[in-house]
Formats: structure tokens, sequence, C-alpha cells
């Protein structure tokens, strides 16, 4: 850190600038880090919307309609 009034440099564990004597400032404290869990809900939201959202444009997953239309699964299922 340099000193404010002379603009030596000084070790952050230092209070006083060794070279006038003037009191440095307090280094500012380190920012926190984010917890790698506090978005996870958003990802796992994002990624079940895009699979449900390709599974019904390809025709694996039918979402209303009338009820004869059983989809892909509906056909595979019914052939076994």
């Amino acid at each position: 850190m340099d000193c404010p009034d002379c603009g030596t440099w000084n070790p952050d564990d230092k209070i006083r600038c060794w070279r006038c004597g003037k009191e440095l400032p307090k280094p500012p404290e380190p920012k926190k880090a984010r917890k790698a869990g506090s978005q996870t809900w958003v990802w796992v939201v994002g990624i079940l919307v895009l699979v449900l959202g390709t599974l019904v444009q390809c025709g694996v997953l039918r979402i209303g309609g009338s009820g004869d239309d059983v989809g892909l699964i509906g056909s595979v299922l019914s052939a076994f």
C-alpha cells in the first residue's frame, strides 16, 4: 500500500509509513466468495425447461391435444 502523504510503498500489515511516520489507512477487507449453491436452482430450472421443450418439439412428450394422440413414448410402450 502506498502512503497517501509521501507515496512510499508500505507492506499491507504496517500501521504507519516507514518513511514519514504518518498513520496508514486500513486496507480494504477482501471480498467474500460467493457460495457455489446460491444460483444452482436457477440452472436446474433452466436445464429442465430446455429438456422439456426439446422433448415437446421432438414429439416425445405431448402436452394438450386429443386423448388419441399418445406420442412417441406411448407408441413404443404399446408395442410391447
